[in-house]
């Protein structure tokens, strides 16, 4: 939405309406000046095709300047609008980097566990006394401070 209101913005721009007026002044010049061929004296055509020709070249060098301008302003836009999508795009590369970095400590880390885990099943599951009686704590300690 924002893209398409900045090219209505830049298309405006590049309209204008004073080499409109100044181009449609110098037609009605030219028309006038031909059409009224038959009536009008020959020291008034000669002026009269000059001032049109003169406003319709000075339009359309007063439009193809604010054309350019627009243009340039346009291609501004889009250049601030590119490098902010880089910056954009560079930040999320460095987030889903520490992410996927962190997802593999994650597990590493896990894996270490389930294997100190399966070695402490393992010493449990090879000890010969596995099946003795346990005494309560008190007791325990009551029995070595003897």
């Amino acid at each position: 939405m924002i893209a398409a209101l900045a090219l209505l913005q830049n298309a405006w721009t590049a309209f204008s309406p004073l080499a409109a007026v100044a181009g449609l002044g110098g037609v009605a010049a030219l028309v006038l000046a031909l059409v009224g061929l038959s009536w009008l004296p020959g020291f008034l055509k000669r002026p009269l095709v000059a001032v049109g020709v003169i406003l319709i070249a000075g339009a359309a060098i007063y439009q193809a300047g604010t054309a350019k301008g627009a243009h340039d302003a346009f291609a501004r836009d889009a250049a601030r609008a590119l490098a902010a999508e880089q910056t954009r795009t560079a930040v999320a590369r460095q987030i889903t980097d520490r992410i996927a970095v962190q997802a593999v400590r994650d597990v590493a880390a896990a894996q270490a566990d389930a294997q100190k885990l399966k070695d402490l099943n393992d010493a449990l599951r090879a000890d010969p006394h596995r099946n003795r009686v346990c005494l309560p704590r008190d007791l325990s300690r009551r029995l070595r401070d003897l």
